[in-house]
């Protein structure tokens, strides 16, 4: 049986997770996501909204030496998170089990975070984005992922309120071969809104003694 541990690449096939009804982002959004991350190794990732651990798992194979604190307030949608990460050897994770506003402000985060990534928030977006920014070390990176435009322009709005920089999105749209009457077409998948911003670093003293 493939137990999906040789994956140590963004993109793990999406039939390999175990999912039941609970949402998995698409291997394509979580590679384009993953690339806007831009992880590094030994990092302290928040993942808020993890649904069924896709991105969780493929976050912690990428960073073996990394911690992924994984978000999520269903319990059936938790058991699912715990369930991949064992099955694809993905132990450096952290399953917390409430809301996102509960894990935001709780003790089992660490002080600092280099990066969060968001991809449910449970109708609390603005607490999500103004305390993630305090989390994040300067330099530090948030990811959101949304499908309503809605929430698009909110997630912006609340983002520059905050105080992020570097505040940008794409639309992937993805559309997958499938054959149909033995030949093939595309099928397009729900496009999906990634915006991504920047903790900035804190502005440099002038030292006049430089310039004598």
């Amino acid at each position: 049986m493939t137990t999906g541990k040789r994956y140590v690449v963004p993109g793990i096939p999406d039939h390999l997770f175990d999912r039941g009804e609970v949402p998995l982002s698409k291997q394509e959004i979580r590679c384009l996501t993953l690339s806007k991350l831009r992880l590094k190794e030994g990092q302290a990732v928040l993942d808020v909204g993890a649904g069924s651990g896709g991105l969780t798992c493929e976050m912690a194979l990428l960073m073996p030496g990394g911690h992924i604190y994984a978000v999520e307030r269903d319990r059936k949608a938790a058991e699912l998170v715990r369930a991949n990460c064992e099955k694809f050897g993905a132990h450096n994770v952290t399953v917390l089990e409430e809301s996102a506003s509960g894990a935001l402000t709780g003790r089992e985060l660490p002080r600092e975070l280099d990066r969060i990534v968001v991809g449910g928030s449970g109708g609390e977006l603005e607490q999500i984005i103004g305390r993630g920014f305090e989390l994040l070390v300067p330099g530090g990176i948030m990811v959101i992922n949304c499908i309503l435009l809605e929430t698009l322009q909110e997630a912006l709005q609340l983002l520059e309120k905050s105080g992020f920089k570097e505040i940008g999105f794409i639309q992937a749209s993805i559309a997958r071969s499938r054959e149909m009457g033995g030949k093939r077409a595309l099928q397009p998948l729900n496009p999906v809104f990634i915006i991504s911003a920047t903790r900035p670093e804190p502005a440099r003293s002038w030292d006049s003694s430089q310039n004598n």
